[in-house]
């Protein structure tokens, strides 16, 4: 086969596809299923786009706001409930009061301890009358939100710690119960101290020391409201 003659089916070839080629661009071609999918899938306008980037931000916001007011309703609901006092912080509160790492106010008497009371901290619960020979100092705690008035008694040389808080406010523990002149209290040990706890006219009260639960009991026993 000569040059020449595979010069003139090239030439041919070439001019077969650029007719080809010419048909198919004047050819219309249907785009409109195209559009369609494209128009469905993509945004038509700036303000979709924004709905759509905003929806992550308001979801999120809902979250927190969710988690937010679960939260405080948790935090209510245990604020206004009565409180338990575990034997854990009991013993903390009486450890602590006599070794003086809070401070306390030194009295000679009831009386002037629940004005002290009242003046560091208005609507304090009232402490009981005890033999005046008893009082040392008091001071004021919070136990979960809930105010408690203490007083150091020194009873035969020992100290004991008289907490009181209203019934409304305080809960007795689960503990064994002891009954002693018709009175039932909830008898708790924690290390080497015992505590005795009971509800008496509207008040709770506790006393511990590193003394027996009977002796404690016989301590309550003078307590006058």
């Amino acid at each position: 086969m000569s040059d020449e003659y595979r010069d003139e089916q090239d030439e041919a070839l070439d001019q077969a596809v650029s007719a080809r080629l010419a048909k198919l661009r004047t050819m219309p071609v249907d785009t409109s299923n195209l559009d369609k999918v494209l128009r469905a899938t993509i945004p038509s306008s700036r303000r979709e786009w924004r709905i759509l980037s905003f929806r992550p931000l308001r979801a999120l916001a809902a979250s927190m706001v969710l988690v937010s007011a679960i939260a405080a309703a948790i935090m209510l609901s245990a604020s206004s409930g009565p409180a338990l006092a575990e034997p854990a912080q009991m013993a903390q509160v009486h450890q602590d009061i006599v070794s003086g790492r809070i401070p306390v106010m030194q009295v000679a008497s009831i009386e002037a301890a629940n004005k002290m009371l009242n003046a560091q901290s208005p609507g304090a619960p009232t402490l009981p009358q005890m033999p005046e020979s008893h009082v040392m100092a008091c001071c004021m705690k919070s136990v979960h939100n809930k105010k408690m008035a203490c007083v150091l008694l020194r009873d035969e040389g020992v100290p004991i710690t008289l907490a009181v808080a209203s019934a409304a406010d305080m809960k007795l523990a689960p503990a064994p119960v002891m009954k002693r002149k018709g009175i039932d209290y909830r008898v708790q040990k924690f290390g080497d101290l015992n505590m005795v706890m009971t509800e008496q006219n509207g008040k709770w009260l506790c006393l511990i020391g590193q003394v027996s639960a009977d002796h404690l009991m016989d301590v309550a026993a003078q307590v006058k409201f």
